[in-house]
């Protein structure tokens, strides 16, 4: 009996850690150059090269095939509510804290807000910023960081994506844009703006990017995937990564969001 009790222990034992791996994880993210984008048909960046050098290190059988781009706004839903999804690279903030999981830092982020240099807007304080027209993308970090600082959300403009909020405001459609600094000026060039044109009015947050896990991914798999990418940091493989993009990025170091 208690060799039969052993059996089944073990049995049920097994099948929940095969139930648990990082080959069942769905991982989503969107297009958010230089960390991670599609070009030509293939989705590849920072944090997507990263990616799949963790699933190298983990013996993973995942390829960058496996991995979705989806709008944003649907992603952070997904990985909300559906278990087993990841979404990235997504900023940890003291809000987001709690409703995920995490593996990162995989670069470092600085959230601001963008205007044209000719418009010489001026912003002293979260509250000169309602007075402007703002283009957000819906449920990314800039719109977050807005409302959290009061701006009411009649002077913010959503859309799906940064590329439509970076032709919006080279259209002068909207004021104003809260984006990440770098991601912006990706996106101005991608809508055949001149980023030089453009300057950052108002510092929101410095902040590190992670990979985003759905709440109850098994902390076994979390411990894992860190572990390896702590080795790629470690060996300078990040850093090389982010020098295919950037040229001069520094990978973030180890630890949480400031």
């Amino acid at each position: 009996m208690k060799r039969l009790f052993l059996i089944l222990f073990l049995l049920i034992g097994t099948a929940r850690l095969a139930a648990q791996t990082v080959d069942d994880l769905n991982f989503v993210t969107e297009n958010y150059a230089p960390l991670n984008f599609e070009e030509e048909g293939k989705v590849r960046g920072i944090a997507v090269d990263a990616l799949v050098a963790i699933f190298e290190l983990v013996g993973a059988p995942k390829t960058v095939a496996d991995i979705e781009l989806w709008p944003w706004a649907r992603g952070y839903q997904a990985v909300l509510n559906k278990k087993n999804t990841v979404l990235f690279s997504m900023a940890r903030t003291e809000a987001r804290e709690k409703l995920f999981k995490w593996v990162g830092p995989c670069a470092p982020s600085e959230v601001v807000i963008v205007a044209k240099k000719s418009r010489k807007i001026k912003i002293e304080s979260p509250r000169d910023i309602g007075q402007f027209k703002t283009g957000v993308v819906r449920d990314d970090i800039g719109e977050q960081l807005l409302l959290q600082l009061g701006v009411k959300e009649t002077a913010l403009h959503q859309t799906n994506s940064g590329l439509s909020t970076a032709k919006m405001l080279a259209r002068d459609r909207v004021d104003m844009w809260a984006y990440e600094k770098d991601v912006a000026s990706w996106n101005l060039r991608e809508a055949g703006a001149d980023p030089s044109t453009y300057e950052v009015v108002y510092s929101l947050k410095k902040s590190n990017y992670f990979y985003a896990f759905h709440k109850e991914t098994d902390d076994q798999v979390i411990a894992t995937l860190q572990k390896a990418l702590d080795k790629l940091k470690a060996d300078g493989t990040l850093e090389k990564i982010a020098a295919r993009y950037t040229h001069t990025a520094a990978p973030a170091e180890k630890g949480t969001a400031h």
